[in-house]
């Protein structure tokens, strides 16, 4: 059995009472950001003076008014990090960018740029923010980029069925989706058997939250049954010297009760 690494990311003992802390922490983050324009620590975030994120943001406005992908695609960092209400994805390149602009970059998103006064962009440790968390913004060697782009779900609707994350693991294989009371869904089956047949266990009402912020943001599903609590999650920001698998795309783990962690990589 793997010995699960720990990061610097939160605990993965998730509980209603953590998941409740964290909401109120992010909000905290929210409201404690503090203003680009005024008196933003740009030295947090690695960044040098106000004069060139003004450019930058000048030019990232023109873009998105003149609905210019080619210029966009010079004003974001890849591999650009998009959430939306199917869930995660990264676009690689500049090609891929132009073939989903009006995906990534829809009226809301415009808007949240557009509509931004200069003054009053956030930002925090995690980077530069517009439409409060809708857009974000860090600086690297090549200057100032937009690393991701969080798409509001206002539009969402459950449905029965609709699959939320897939989970391929060295024991197990994972389907989390939509039940039929529209909460999160567990269903597995061990390696050994066919997904024909009925799964090993079905856990219905799970909870869905997001841990992390900025381009570290990432979903985590947690489902409870008696004792015993599974969590499913996307990969969020881990260390250089503790990446995960190269094809990896999440973690389950497993706390039955006072018994050890189990946990697995995604696939």
């Amino acid at each position: 059995m793997k010995t699960r690494i720990p990061s610097p990311r939160c605990t993965h003992m998730i509980s209603a009472a953590f998941s409740v802390l964290l909401f109120a922490a992010n909000a905290a983050l929210f409201s404690q950001s503090t203003s680009v324009g005024e008196s933003c620590d740009l030295g947090v975030i690695g960044a040098k003076d106000i004069k060139s994120f003004r450019t930058f943001d000048r030019e990232v406005r023109s873009a998105i008014t003149n609905h210019d992908a080619g210029k966009i695609a010079l004003l974001v960092r890849y591999p650009l990090r998009i959430k939306d209400s199917q869930g995660s994805y990264y676009i690689k390149d500049a090609a891929s960018l132009q073939g989903r602009f009006d995906a990534i970059f829809p009226d809301a998103i415009r808007r949240a740029i557009i509509e931004q006064q200069f003054e009053n962009i956030g930002c925090n440790w995690a980077g530069i923010m517009y439409g409060n968390g809708k857009v974000w913004v860090n600086v690297g060697d090549h200057g100032y980029a937009i690393v991701a782009v969080n798409i509001p779900a206002a539009s969402r609707q459950n449905k029965s069925g609709r699959v939320l994350f897939a989970c391929r693991a060295d024991q197990y294989r994972v389907i989390v989706d939509i039940g039929g009371d529209e909460k999160p869904r567990y269903r597995v089956w061990e390696n050994m058997r066919s997904i024909v047949e009925h799964p090993d266990l079905e856990i219905a009402g799970g909870k869905e939250a997001i841990e992390g912020t900025g381009s570290c943001a990432h979903t985590i599903w947690t489902f409870k049954n008696g004792t015993r609590l599974t969590t499913v999650e996307e990969l969020g920001c881990f260390p250089d010297s503790n990446q995960p698998p190269e094809t990896a795309t999440g973690q389950l783990i497993i706390s039955p009760g006072e018994k050890e962690e189990k946990w697995w990589w995604c696939f």
